[in-house]
């Protein structure tokens, strides 16, 4: 799986929503043309994305899929990390090779702040309207949302026969030496210090009992760490009995071998995070504008996002979103309906308004 937690990434997580987009939407849909088959025969377009299981799903699930109903050329390039996306459409600039990126937050609001960016015609794209509002649109207009990373808790299965309620089992005497916590600079470390102030009784703006909270972890912790090899390793040998805040997805490669002894939750009483992944469109690229947003629309379609869901654990984020039993019945794969009511609102510009001073007192509060 893609490693999206560096600080230089992901602070910047959604950016500025539209909230407005579903009422533009809808009146605007009965205008959209909806792709066909064989409409958009000789017309080519090329995506950027990830290289890892996310981006090859998104090529088995959508990209192909989409060539084959509509007769497009689509051309998908994958590379590592979503700084190698970025680097890329930089040094492309002065003439535009893609048509359609997509990437995480951080890398949508990157290239919409470079001006590398144009706004996606949101009049072309009805499944727009279904997708959840806090989820449609970011990065200052520029990005539309594709799908949700999601932040919980992992645990050992061999420990918690079912999965813990709460982050608070990190503080529990009985996991003394046996946890792990994330390292300060990375994105779930900030997480960790709302869970503690909310703990606390306080919020992302009222941090203070939370520090102390993270205090009595000084010690408990067997390693500060986000290495999902060196972490699988460590539940496998039972050194390990909980740890956050961390994504399941992470662990995608070991959760389905019960020799690691590891499992996620996002079921925890304190909510859980989730980071929204996004498609953008470049300044100047050579493809035609109509393919794009129907490219953007079928992967807003709501068997597409329960496919997708299923196969890399994403969280979907259109409400109608079709589900197999196999994903409803999967810890892992967060529904419509838990998305909407269990998510931790992040406030972006205040996240990275306190970042440093936060890394800062995290690191003397836990080592």
């Amino acid at each position: 799986m893609k490693k999206r937690h560096a600080m230089s990434k992901p602070v910047s997580r959604r950016g500025l929503l539209v909230k407005s987009t579903a009422a533009a939407i809808a009146l605007q849909m009965p205008w959209v043309r909806r792709a066909s088959a064989g409409q958009f025969s000789g017309k080519e377009i090329r995506v950027l994305t990830w290289s890892d299981a996310t981006g090859q799903a998104a090529v088995r699930n959508i990209l192909q899929p989409f060539e084959a109903a509509t007769g497009a050329h689509v051309i998908s390039d994958l590379t590592g990390t979503t700084s190698d996306m970025i680097a890329k459409i930089k040094a492309s600039a002065a003439r535009p090779q893609y048509d359609v990126v997509i990437l995480s937050g951080f890398g949508a609001n990157t290239l919409a702040g470079a001006d590398l960016l144009e706004k996606p015609a949101l009049d072309q794209i009805p499944n727009l309207a279904r997708v959840l509002p806090d989820y449609q649109t970011g990065a200052n207009g520029y990005g539309v949302g594709y799908f949700l990373w999601s932040d919980g808790l992992v645990y050992n299965t061999s420990t918690y026969a079912k999965p813990p309620k709460s982050y608070g089992v990190l503080w529990d005497d009985s996991n003394s030496e046996k946890i792990f916590l994330p390292p300060a600079d990375n994105l779930y470390a900030l997480e960790l210090v709302m869970v503690a102030a909310k703990l606390a009784g306080g919020d992302a703006k009222n941090p203070d009992g939370g520090f102390k909270m993270l205090s009595k972890l000084k010690g408990r912790s067997l390693t500060m760490s986000s290495n999902a090899n060196q972490l699988a390793d460590l539940f496998r040998t039972g050194s390990l009995n909980a740890g956050g805040v961390y994504s399941p997805l992470e662990m995608s490669s070991f959760i389905p071998n019960p020799d690691y002894h590891v499992s996620g939750t996002y079921d925890l009483e304190e909510g859980f995070f989730v980071d929204l992944q996004y498609m953008v469109v470049p300044k100047g690229h050579p493809g035609d504008t109509e393919v794009i947003s129907a490219l953007l629309n079928q992967a807003l379609d709501p068997k597409v996002q329960g496919k997708m869901a299923e196969e890399v654990w994403y969280g979907p984020i259109n409400q109608d979103a079709v589900l197999s039993d196999k994903a409803k019945s999967s810890p892992y794969v967060p529904s419509p309906e838990v998305v909407k009511n269990r998510t931790v609102k992040v406030d972006a510009a205040h996240l990275a308004s306190v970042r440093e001073d936060w890394m800062s007192r995290y690191t003397e509060a836990v080592t």
